[in-house]
C-alpha cells in the first residue's frame, strides 16, 4: 500500500529529474559523458522537437493565425491610431511615470479631449500570457516613435475598448493648446482675437499622410525581422 504521507516532488525537482534521465539516456545510447556533448544533444532535441511547436503557437484553437489577422485589422492609412478611455490608459501612465517618464503634457492633452490616443504596434502576449494588441503610448509627441512604451489590450475585449479615429492626433490638432487672449491694455486699437498654438511635436515638412504610410511600411519590415513575433 502506498504511503500517502510521502512529499510531492516540486516542479524544479521534476525538471531536474527529467534532465538527469535525458542525460542517462544520452550516455546509454553511446554519447560522450561531457557537458558540451550533452548540450549539443539538447540543442538537436530542441530544434527537432520543440521548435516546430513554437510555429504552431501563433495559431488559435480554430486554426487561424491570430497575429496575421490582427495586423490586417490595423493595416491601411490611418488605421493604426485609436482612442481609449482615460480609465483604460491610466494604469499604463502610472507605470510610465513610476519609471521616470514625463507624461504631464500627454495627460493635459488627453484630459482636454476626454480620451487617450494610442498607436498600434503589433500582436503580443501580455503579462498574463493572453493574446493581445500592443499600442504605443507616445507621451513625447504623436510623431515620435515610442517602441518601448506599450499599452496592452487583450483580444477578448479589444473591439469594445478602442474607438477609431478620423485622422492622426497631429492632423486633428489633439496636441494643441490655445493660449489666453492678450491683456486689454496690450490689445490693438481694433478688437481682434489673438490665439497662439503650442504643439507638443514639431511640424514636419513631409505631408502627414505620406509620413503615416512610411511608418506603416517600416512597421511591416520590423515585424518581419523581429523575434518578438514568436511565442516562446
Amino acid at each position: 500500500m502506498e504511503n500517502s504521507n510521502q512529499p510531492t516532488p516540486s516542479n524544479e525537482e521534476t525538471v531536474m529529474s527529467n534532465i538527469q534521465q535525458l542525460f542517462h539516456d544520452f550516455i546509454n545510447s553511446g554519447g560522450d559523458p561531457k557537458v558540451t556533448s550533452f548540450k549539443r544533444h539538447l540543442d538537436k532535441l530542441i530544434n527537432s522537437e520543440i521548435k516546430p511547436l513554437c510555429g504552431r503557437s501563433a495559431k488559435s484553437a480554430d486554426g487561424t493565425n491570430w497575429r496575421s489577422e490582427l495586423k490586417a485589422r490595423f493595416s491601411g492609412k490611418g488605421a493604426k491610431w485609436v482612442l481609449v478611455s482615460l480609465g483604460e490608459i491610466s494604469p499604463t501612465i502610472t507605470q510610465l511615470e513610476a519609471d521616470g517618464v514625463d507624461c504631464n503634457d500627454f495627460k493635459t492633452f488627453t484630459e482636454l479631449k476626454g480620451a487617450a490616443w494610442i498607436r498600434f504596434s503589433g500582436p503580443r502576449l501580455d503579462s498574463n500570457n493572453q493574446q493581445a494588441a500592443a499600442f504605443e503610448v507616445r507621451t513625447g509627441g504623436s510623431k515620435i516613435d515610442h517602441p518601448k512604451q506599450l499599452h496592452f489590450i487583450p483580444l477578448s475585449v479589444l473591439e469594445e475598448t478602442i474607438r477609431p479615429m478620423e485622422g492622426t492626433p497631429h492632423s486633428l490638432k489633439f496636441e494643441v493648446i490655445a493660449q489666453p487672449e492678450a491683456e486689454e491694455d496690450e490689445a490693438p486699437a481694433e478688437e481682434t482675437v489673438v490665439e497662439t498654438e503650442v504643439e507638443l511635436s514639431q511640424v514636419d515638412e513631409t505631408p502627414e499622410e505620406i509620413e503615416e504610410e512610411f511608418e506603416d511600411a517600416m512597421d511591416n519590415i520590423e515585424d518581419l525581422m523581429s523575434f518578438e513575433d514568436m511565442d516562446l
